[in-house]
């Protein structure tokens, strides 16, 4: 096993079935390309689908815009260290005209919604049940259900697949 390698199958085009199929037909149409973490995911194809479903439903542009939902899911998945979701959160903020320097000075570059945001995304991360009462009244202030419920799911979403990445050695395409 190389140092790329998923401590689990990586599921190929052929043996895709069902819904996993499905997945993997969106991603090929759409990037050419599957991305690792569907492959691992594909061994359980029930599962596949339902986080494709989620993650579609919480990373389109409403009601938060996409470029705040990014921001937020870079900062989650560098405070779990997630190296591949760190390299997704970057691809992706690349194609909003983000450069290096912006996504290595998120925190210091935002308005004070986004660090709302940075600051109730941390809280949720390191410790949901003990947030900060200052943190959600502000939150509560800011947004409304909607929106905040969107923003829990990002986070919560990121932290899920940070530690499903980790846990089974999801990494990076070496460069």
């Amino acid at each position: 096993m190389t140092q790329t390698d998923p401590i689990v199958h990586l599921v190929s085009d052929e043996e895709a079935q069902g819904e996993a199929k499905e997945v993997f037909n969106h991603f090929l149409d759409k990037s050419k390309k599957v991305p690792k973490w569907a492959r691992v995911m594909a061994n359980n194809p029930d599962i596949l689908s339902g986080f494709f479903k989620m993650f579609k439903a919480t990373m389109d542009d409403s009601p938060l815009p996409s470029l705040l939902k990014w921001k937020v899911a870079k900062v989650v998945s560098d405070l779990n260290q997630c190296e591949f979701c760190v390299d997704v959160t970057n691809a992706n903020l690349k194609q909003f005209g983000l450069n290096d320097e912006d996504m290595n000075n998120i925190e210091e570059n935002a308005d004070e919604k986004e660090k709302l945001c940075i600051e109730y995304a941390k809280q949720v991360t390191e410790c949901a049940y003990k947030m900060n009462p200052k943190t959600i009244a502000k939150a509560k202030e800011s947004f409304n259900d909607a929106e905040l419920v969107e923003l829990t799911a990002v986070i919560g979403l990121f932290n899920y697949i940070n530690k499903f990445n980790d846990a089974l050695g999801v990494l990076p395409e070496a460069k």
